[in-house]
């Protein structure tokens, strides 16, 4: 975790700074800082020879941000880049409601064979269970797009030296708390059902 924040957010604003610091143009800085975690990206595919869902949500904004940046010309477009990647995997959520199994399940039961045989049969018999990953799923769903929109609506508002570190923090913060509130939310409930 602490690598991913280093990587991700420290290291493309100090790029951001030094370059700004030499006179290069703030959509040039902010590109030339996305190599960081395009490359860190990149790194871990190959080392684990693993697509994750997460890393092409990430690459695949991070690459479209710097592209439509540099050719409009744009520092918003370049700082939208937390904001498609939030919203796309909020846009996941909402989208696995209309699934058989809601995607919080499947985050739900990652945790072996074990957990998800345990998780089937929660889903299978439980009514309530599956009522509540539902909802969980419909909050992370909501509060994603929210964060999204967010961060959006305060590129125009902030300099990019204040935003950026600012909109890592609250990337961190959001999603520590829903994780905790989704732990604590769901444990109540599974105890309430005796489960």
């Amino acid at each position: 975790m602490l690598s991913d924040i280093l990587v991700s957010a420290l290291l493309p604003y100090l790029t951001f700074l030094l370059l700004s610091s030499h006179g290069v143009s703030t959509v040039t800085g902010l590109a030339i800082g996305a190599v960081f975690p395009v490359g860190s990206i990149v790194i871990a595919f190959a080392r684990s020879r693993r697509i994750q869902a997460i890393g092409i949500i990430t690459l695949s904004a991070t690459i479209a941000s710097v592209i439509t940046s540099l050719y409009f010309k744009s520092p918003f477009l370049a700082l939208a880049k937390g904001s498609l990647i939030t919203g796309c995997v909020g846009l996941a959520f909402g989208l696995s409601l209309l699934a058989s199994r809601p995607l919080v399940f499947y985050l739900a039961s990652a945790g072996g064979a074990q957990a998800r045989a345990r998780a089937e049969t929660l889903w299978q018999t439980v009514p309530g269970y599956r009522k509540v990953m539902r909802f969980i799923t419909s909050v992370w769903w909501i509060a994603l797009w929210c964060e999204a929109s967010l961060r959006l609506l305060l590129i125009p508002l902030l300099p990019v030296e204040v935003f950026l570190p600012l909109s890592e923090a609250m990337w961190i913060a959001f999603f520590a708390l829903l994780m905790a509130w989704s732990y604590r939310y769901g444990r109540s409930k599974m105890a309430k059902a005796g489960l």
